[in-house]
């Protein structure tokens, strides 16, 4: 494993089946989704953008309610019904100028090994899928939907708050 260069992030991207929600959905006879979103990962996003670090959502499903989530938190950039995580990640540094190495990603599926194979910085919920947790930097101690985002948040949070004494 990688150390950790939590300093040298400029760029957070998230799944979200599964690290933003506990990777359950709820499907009404309409074919109508609901997700739930743990408050406090919502809280950390806010706090962090706030103070200068971009973050997205990259996610393989598409629907509402992760867009109007997305939308509450002020997340601008939603890459949703993503199956190339890996291109998507490499088109995002580019547009956004910003190199491979200073994004953090946290995934938990297969789907996600791609772009965590890229990110300088990749963390998985401790319920992920077992071949992630084997090839991410950190295993969170917290579940998906859990606060392992809040987690993420936090520590980025408190190294630009160190750069900035």
């Amino acid at each position: 494993m990688k150390s950790l260069p939590w300093e040298d992030i400029r760029l957070l991207v998230l799944d979200v089946d599964g690290v933003l929600t506990d990777g359950g959905l709820w499907v009404a006879a309409d074919g109508s989704v609901t997700k739930r979103f743990f408050v406090r990962d919502g809280s950390g996003i806010v706090r962090l953008q706030r103070i200068g670090v971009p973050v997205c959502w990259l996610t393989g499903r598409s629907d509402p309610a992760v867009e109007a989530r997305a939308r509450e938190l002020g997340v601008t950039r939603l890459i949703a019904g993503s199956h190339d995580k890996a291109d998507a990640l490499q088109s995002l540094s580019l547009s956004l100028g910003v190199s491979l190495d200073a994004i953090a990603y946290v995934g938990d599926d297969l789907l996600d090994l791609p772009a965590i194979r890229l990110a300088g910085l990749t963390i998985a919920p401790c319920d992920a899928e077992e071949r992630v947790r084997s090839e991410v930097d950190w295993v969170s101690e917290l579940a998906g939907g859990q606060g392992v985002v809040r987690w993420v948040c936090d520590q980025l949070i408190a190294v630009n708050k160190e750069k900035t004494l």
